[in-house]
């Protein structure tokens, strides 16, 4: 993997190039809250910098789990987006092999393993230290393309049913 140039600390960190893709929870903010940038590779694959600042400390002065599961979860699902398809998370596991850093820039890649006629991913993703023998964490996803308008309706319409009111829209 190349190593991307790492972006000015002015600079907003938007998770993907191609249009301001940014997810609900990041589009207040106008950046990526994992200080992600990414961009196409080769073969499908999205690669870039993920920056972990204070706000994602967990223990002992590193990443929290949760927030870099968060991290590579986004990047699996820029290959989708990258590819023109919507796709939503079915499952992902993750091997964490080394503390993540907070403070630095890291490498983040993510690309297509596999994906079925009928719309089914598997995904991979790693994060390493730029230069790194090895990963500090690695994922394997498997995503489902979706209708966003079916997809989201039929949730809400679900919600709606269990709220015992209307939908909301």
């Amino acid at each position: 993997m190349t190593s991307p140039e790492s972006p000015s600390a002015d600079e907003q960190r938007f998770s993907i190039e191609f249009g301001d893709m940014l997810c609900m929870g990041c589009r207040p903010r106008g950046r990526c809250r994992f200080g992600m940038v990414l961009h196409r590779g080769p073969e499908g694959s999205v690669e870039g910098v993920a920056h972990f600042g204070p706000e994602h400390e967990g223990a002992g002065g590193v990443a929290h789990g949760g927030s870099v599961m968060g991290a590579l979860d986004e990047a699996c699902g820029a290959v989708s987006l990258a590819a023109a398809a919507l796709s939503v998370t079915a499952e992902m596991d993750v091997r964490f092999r080394r503390p993540v850093p907070l403070q630095r820039d890291l490498l983040v890649r993510a690309w297509p393993e596999s994906r079925s006629e009928r719309g089914h991913w598997v995904i991979r993703a790693t994060l390493a230290m730029p230069d790194a023998d090895r990963p500090l964490c690695e994922a394997r996803a498997r995503f489902v393309e979706r209708d966003p308008a079916r997809h989201y309706g039929r949730f809400h319409q679900w919600l709606a049913e269990r709220d015992g009111g209307a939908p909301v829209s």
